[in-house]
């Protein structure tokens, strides 16, 4: 036990050091900028919609919509991405748009297979509409998950995967090392095979409707099974259903001779078939779009793997009779041996896995992704502990004391597959917020509306209208803007002007840095005078 306590502060101590170092992150895609612009004023309508995400993404049916102040959809091509850039998607045929605030809807498949959606709205004309902006989007994307219960239903769908290819796995591997004759044990590892086919085909059906937002009965709809079948997700999920039934017959050749077991054929054809299954559920998930993804999807099966051959083998300890049994002792220090390298190699696999998708420990609870990556490690600290005492135990041979421990263990490592399955569905990094910052400047009988859309970090826009209460102001000369970050050394930045008509002017840039900005705008209504308007604005990370 004494040999073990450092091992726990040593995975503590690099939990802080690894989480605490800048990484590479990578998240579901997220849209950066679209035409037209979030919150833009138009002086007619597009003939387009172009949207540019940070990551490749898929169109489904009706990926891109536009709704009018009423609420009603009108109809558009359908969404294509471009042939040169797979972030690029957009919809032609927009019809004429007469003045007033518009919503575009937009829902894609992002690489890793999860659904990024969003809406916001522009403007068409500079009149002024009784329609609040955040009054249209309300309701629009009401119902864009699916049907009710469904994002439960794949969570459960994907610990049952988990937990299923655990025992059958893990209790292959335990078994294959001989000392185990109970019939329950083949019992329970098929058990874990129909665990492990259900939940992938569960995951795999209901994909469809996730991705349409569609209803419970498109489970069951054919066109959908061939575009989830395209789909990263989907070509691991048919990959591993395949090895699986490979798995089966193995399994049948174990239940006609457990000798088979200790034969060099089963074992290498097994392990063989065993990895490949392991290797589905890292190269479908966050690891497999992230930078380095070849790396990072090795090192996520190595994980898997060590999850796997500790929880499967506690798995056939537990409900397998084992303990019951004449070869006890030593079937129980083997799955110790096998346990005391497998926990310490997941632990430093999931910690290496947690530095390069979380951008920094002072943002882990920022996500629900940080939020379960930290109840998963308090779970997988109780483990280990657990573990410890286990050894003491089965060194004093105290089976029923060990049989209750090894019990609690194993729920604790259940627990960890179903917070690990939650994690699945949520993206490792906080969505930037696309904010937009509104603001009316007065100088005298000038109104200058400034609107900063998205209000982050990143590609931004500064839509600048320039009015007067009567109506009368004549088009002004010349807009200047420069925008500088308060408290810091960064120089001013300018920010580059286009007219997009009488008196409406926008600034394109990219925001390097978060914070408080000052933007001044200098406004030349003819050539002689000029005058001076500041506010500041605060851009999001």
């Amino acid at each position: 036990m004494s040999r073990r306590f450092p091992r726990v502060v040593g995975a503590s101590l690099t939990f802080v050091v690894f989480i605490s170092m800048p990484s590479s992150v990578s998240a579901h895609a997220q849209l950066e900028s679209a035409s037209p612009s979030p919150s833009a004023v138009l002086e007619s309508g597009p003939t387009e919609v172009v949207l540019d995400f940070d990551d490749p993404v898929s169109p489904v049916p009706r990926s891109i919509e536009i709704y009018d102040e009423s609420g009603n959809r009108l109809i558009l091509e359908e969404a294509l991405v471009a042939d040169d850039d797979p972030t690029v998607m957009s919809a032609g045929g927009v019809p004429d748009l007469p003045g007033g605030i518009y919503a575009v809807v937009y829902r894609a498949l992002s690489s890793d297979g999860h659904v990024v959606e969003g809406a916001y709205t522009f403007r068409v004309g500079t009149d002024p509409s009784a329609v609040d902006p955040s009054d249209l989007l309300d309701g629009l994307l009401d119902g864009s998950a699916g049907p009710s219960g469904l994002s439960w239903a794949m969570g459960i769908g994907r610990w049952l995967a988990y937990v299923g290819m655990s025992v059958l796995l893990g209790g292959l591997a335990l078994m294959a090392g001989g000392g185990i004759s109970s019939r329950r044990s083949v019992t329970l590892i098929g058990g874990g095979w129909l665990a492990a086919v259900a939940g992938s085909l569960v995951v795999f059906s209901l994909q469809g409707p996730y991705t349409v937002a569609g209803r419970w009965s498109d489970a069951w709809d054919p066109s959908l099974w061939s575009d989830v079948a395209d789909t990263r997700l989907g070509k691991a999920i048919l990959v591993r259903l395949s090895l699986l039934v490979v798995l089966a017959v193995l399994l049948l050749v174990l239940r006609g001779a457990f000798a088979r077991t200790t034969t060099t054929w089963w074992r290498s054809t097994t392990a063989l078939v065993g990895a490949g299954s392991v290797v589905s559920f890292a190269a479908s998930g966050h690891l497999s779009t992230s930078s380095l993804s070849g790396l990072a999807v090795a090192v996520g099966a190595v994980h898997t793997s060590s999850v796997v051959l500790w929880l499967g083998g506690l798995s056939l300890v537990v409900g397998g009779g084992v303990l019951r049994s004449p070869d006890a002792p030593a079937v129980v220090a083997r799955f110790s041996r096998l346990a005391t390298w497998a926990l310490p190699i997941s632990v430093v696999t999931g910690l290496w896995q947690a530095w390069h998708l979380l951008p920094a420990l002072s943002r882990i609870t920022y996500s629900d992704w940080g939020k379960g990556l930290l109840i998963k490690v308090s779970l997988v600290v109780g483990v280990v502990t657990l573990g410890m005492f286990g050894r003491w135990l089965a060194r004093r041979d105290d089976r029923e004391g060990l049989r209750r421990l090894v019990a609690v263990e194993l729920v604790l490592g259940v627990l960890v597959l179903a917070v690990t399955a939650g994690m699945v569905a949520k993206s490792p990094e906080v969505a930037s917020e696309s904010t937009v910052v509104e603001v009316a400047l007065v100088d005298g009988d000038m109104i200058a509306n400034l609107a900063v859309t998205p209000g982050r970090v990143g590609f931004t826009e500064l839509h600048l209208i320039i009015e007067s209460p009567a109506g009368s102001l004549r088009p002004v000369e010349s807009v200047e803007m420069r925008m500088t970050l308060a408290n810091s050394e960064i120089p001013t930045v300018v920010v580059p002007v286009e007219i997009l008509g009488p008196n409406h002017f926008v600034g394109s840039l990219s925001v390097p840095y978060a914070g408080v900005w000052n933007v001044e705008i200098l406004v030349s209504p003819d050539s002689t005078s000029s005058k001076r308007l500041t506010t500041d604005v605060t851009i999001v990370s």
